[in-house]
C-alpha cells in the first residue's frame, strides 16, 4: 500500500496529513509543544486514537530516536556512519533488527528486516502530491511502525540540513 506524507512539514503549530494514494487522510502527525529536541504524535484518523510517539534522543553523538506505542518504549531508531549513503538501524524492544539503506539527499530508502526481506520502500519519485514523497509498505507489514521510521529519516534529514547552514 502506498502512503504520501508532505515534505517539510514540521512545525509545532500545526499538524500534518498522512493521505493514501487515493488521497484519503490516514494518519494525523502533531508536534508537541515546550520539549527539547523533536517530539511528534501520531494519531489514527479513523479511531482518533494515538499510534505512535516519536522522541528525539537529545544526548547522542548520531540522531537517534525512540519510538513508543501504546505507552511502551516500541523501539530505538539511530543514524550509523557511513562514507557513502545513509544507514540507520532499527532495535525493537522484542529483539528484532532492521536496517534502513539510501540517500537522505536523493530521497530514496529501502527498510528491511534483519534477514534482508525488504519490508518498504521511501521515496519521491512516485508521489501525486506537490511536494511529498511515498512509503511503499509490503503486505502484512505494520503500517504505523514503517510511517514512523519515515518521519525519523526527514527529522534526521532536518538536522543536517541545519548543521550545514551553521
Amino acid at each position: 500500500m502506498r502512503y504520501h506524507l508532505k515534505e517539510r512539514a514540521w512545525t509545532l503549530a500545526e499538524a500534518f496529513l498522512v493521505r493514501d494514494d487515493a488521497g484519503n487522510p490516514i494518519f494525523e502527525i502533531r508536534g508537541k509543544f515546550f520539549h527539547i529536541g523533536d517530539d511528534l504524535v501520531m494519531y489514527d484518523l479513523y479511531n482518533r486514537q494515538e499510534v505512535v510517539h516519536i522522541k528525539q534522543r537529545i544526548i547522542s553523538l548520531l540522531p537517534q530516536y525512540e519510538i513508543y506505542r501504546n505507552g511502551q518504549h516500541w523501539t530505538s531508531m539511530h543514524e550509523q556512519f557511513r562514507l557513502f549513503g545513509e544507514a540507520f538501524k532499527v532495535e525493537g524492544s522484542n529483539g528484532m533488527v532492521f536496517q534502513v539503506n539510501g540517500d537522505i539527499w536523493r530521497w530514496n530508502f529501502s527498510i528491511s528486516d534483519n534477514i534482508g526481506n525488504l519490508l518498504a520502500r521511501v521515496g519521491r519519485q512516485f508521489s501525486i502530491f506537490r511536494d511529498s514523497y511515498t512509503v511503499d509498505v509490503s503486505q502484512g507489514v505494520d503500517v504505523p511502525f514503517v510511517i514512523a521510521l519515515a518521519i525519523v529519516i526527514e527529522l534526521v534529514k532536518e538536522h543536517h540540513e541545519k548543521k550545514e547552514h551553521e
